[in-house]
C-alpha cells in the first residue's frame, strides 16, 4: 500500500494491512512504536487471537529528564495481557545520542538512522524498534515477524522482517514492504 501522505491518518489502515499480513503468513509477532498510548490502546481493542503485540514506547527521559511520555492507564490495561510494553534506550539515541546533542559530533548510530530515513522516517523507526524488541527478548531472531513505524504521530509504514540483536547488524533480513508513504503516489 502506498499512501499519498504520511502521519496518523493512515494508522488504522495500517493495522488492517498489519493484521491480515500476519495471519496470511502465520505471523505471531508484531511490534508497533506508541509514544504517548494512543496507538498502544487502539491495537489492545482490535488486534486478533493468536497475535502477539509488543509496544516499544520512547524511554523515560527521552523528551524531559525523567519523563514518561507514556499514559500510565494504557499501561496498566496491558499488564493482564499476552502482550507487551517495551520502555527502553532507543536503538540510535544511547549514549552516542548524549554526544551527538552535547558536542554537535556524528556517531555511526546517526549515520544509520539517516540512511533508514532515506526510505522515511516510518522505515527508521520500524527497524529501530524491532531490534529493540530482539535485545529485550519480546521477539526471535530467526522468525518473520512484522513491525511498523510512523512519521510524527501514528503509523504510515509497516515491514515483514526478521529482527536482529544489536550486536549482529548482519542478520538482519527485509522480507516485504507492507505500506509506506510516497512521494510518487501522489502524482
Amino acid at each position: 500500500m502506498y499512501f499519498n501522505n504520511s502521519g496518523e491518518k493512515n494508522t488504522e489502515r495500517v493495522l488492517e494491512i498489519v493484521f491480515n499480513e500476519a495471519s496470511k503468513n502465520k505471523i505471531t509477532k508484531v511490534v508497533l512504536p506508541s509514544t504517548r498510548g494512543i496507538v498502544a490502546k487502539k491495537v489492545l481493542n482490535m488486534v486478533p487471537d493468536g497475535l502477539d503485540i509488543v509496544i516499544v514506547t520512547h524511554s523515560i527521559g527521552f523528551k524531559e529528564t525523567g519523563g514518561d511520555e507514556f499514559d500510565n492507564e494504557v499501561r496498566e490495561e496491558y499488564k493482564n495481557t499476552r502482550h507487551k510494553i517495551l520502555t527502553t534506550t532507543h536503538l540510535f539515541r544511547g549514549i552516542d545520542g548524549y554526544f551527538y546533542k552535547a558536542k554537535q559530533g556524528v556517531y555511526p548510530p546517526q549515520i544509520l538512522a539517516e540512511a533508514l530515513r532515506l526510505f522515511g522516517e516510518g522505515t527508521k523507526v520500524a527497524v529501530e524498534i524491532s531490534i529493540m524488541a530482539a535485545d529485550a527478548g519480546l521477539v526471535p531472531v530467526n522468525n518473520w515477524i512484522i513491525s511498523a513505524g510512523g512519521t510524527g504521530k501514528g503509523l504510515d509504514t509497516a515491514y515483514i522482517l526478521q529482527a536482529c540483536n544489536s550486536s549482529d547488524l548482519s542478520n538482519f533480513k527485509f522480507g516485504k514492504l507492507l505500506a509506506i508513504p510516497s512521494e510518487f503516489a501522489r502524482q
